[in-house]
């Protein structure tokens, strides 16, 4: 499959699949053909925002159009698994939406869906293919931070029209940020507020603790703070496609050393020494500026096509496997508040 034929269809016409339209202006790999819609002047629209050559029209026109390679799922949560197996039933390829699907079991038929037909299929998890993110990912594998120890995420906007629960919404970024980092947890407690509004959870490690909140409450700070035995890694806000990383590295002489006496002798002290220290601790800190066009949604679409290039039924950078477990975790995190 050659790389300029990968044609998209968007099923949906709201603010994610706009965004998704407006960033595909930036993609290498592809383009938007059709609009499908149960609306149709909304899908005439946004296609003719589009340009005049992408055509509009209802789910199964659109799934028949030879012109669309794969298809982006981008209408309302609880609609992604009937629009997504739709789409499988006919040959065409998914990238859907986060969260995945609503249920676990809803996710796991799609997958299924996908592994029986032979066909790809990923959650639009976009933070994951971000320059940002991947430079972060980058940096810990290397070892820049050495061991992660801890890992602490806020991500928070003010919004009071929506009524999904956060952990499902907003929660599964910093949900998938960890499982990429450090993979799936041994335990989970997750903890909301009366008005469930905002959740956080905890997830605990051998040697690491991953912690995160989200909600619709109030504008949070969206960073992310990587900490480890040899270093600090922080991404700017907002971390699922931040411009700016840091990274300040633990030096020999703030780690403890073997073989000193539990008691030091005394010495003449500087009063102003410790100020000056932490003065001057921002300036040994590296920084790495990031530069991304749009919003950054293109580059999903990109990885996408070239996975359908190569012949791939998953992508190696957001497996259906991980889009479950932070399904199945989410769940678990919800029987806790249930009970």
């Amino acid at each position: 499959m050659a790389e300029a034929s990968i044609g998209w269809a968007i099923a949906g016409t709201g603010a994610i699949a706009q965004r998704f339209a407006a960033d595909m202006r930036h993609a290498k790999r592809g383009r938007v053909v059709a609009i499908a819609s149960r609306n149709a002047d909304r899908a005439r629209r946004l296609a003719g925002a589009i340009g005049p050559e992408v055509r509009a029209g209802g789910l199964d026109a659109i799934l028949a159009d030879p012109a669309v390679t794969a298809v982006y799922v981008a209408g309302r949560n609880e609609d992604h698994r009937a629009v997504a197996l739709r789409a499988l039933r006919v040959g065409k390829p998914v990238l859907v939406e986060k969260p995945f699907a609503t249920r676990l079991a809803e996710a796991e038929e799609i997958a299924e869906a996908a592994s029986g037909a032979g066909l790809f299929a990923m959650e639009a998890m976009w933070m994951r293919f971000t320059p940002g993110f991947r430079r972060l990912k980058a940096l810990v594998d290397r070892g820049a931070v050495g061991e992660i120890r801890s890992i602490r995420a806020d991500l928070s906007f003010r919004n009071d029209r929506i009524d999904t629960p956060p952990l499902l919404d907003l929660g599964v970024y910093p949900l998938s940020l960890v499982l990429a980092l450090v993979g799936a947890p041994t335990s989970v407690v997750a903890a909301e507020t009366a008005d469930r509004r905002s959740a956080s959870l905890v997830l605990s490690y051998p040697n690491a603790l991953a912690s995160f909140s989200c909600g619709f409450a109030a504008e949070g700070a969206n960073e992310l703070v990587v900490t480890g035995t040899d270093g600090v890694l922080t991404a700017a806000s907002p971390f699922f496609c931040p411009s700016l990383l840091t990274l300040r590295r633990m030096s020999a002489a703030s780690q403890p050393s073997e073989g000193l006496p539990s008691a030091l002798p005394d010495r003449p002290r500087l009063p102003w020494l410790g100020s000056a220290k932490a003065m001057l601790r921002p300036l040994r800190a590296r920084r790495f500026p990031i530069v991304f066009e749009g919003s950054g949604l293109q580059y999903q679409a990109d990885h996408v096509a070239e996975c359908l290039t190569e012949g791939r039924l998953e992508s190696p950078v957001m497996p259906l496997a991980a889009s479950l477990e932070a399904l199945r975790l989410i769940e678990a995190a919800q029987r806790q508040l249930a009970s």
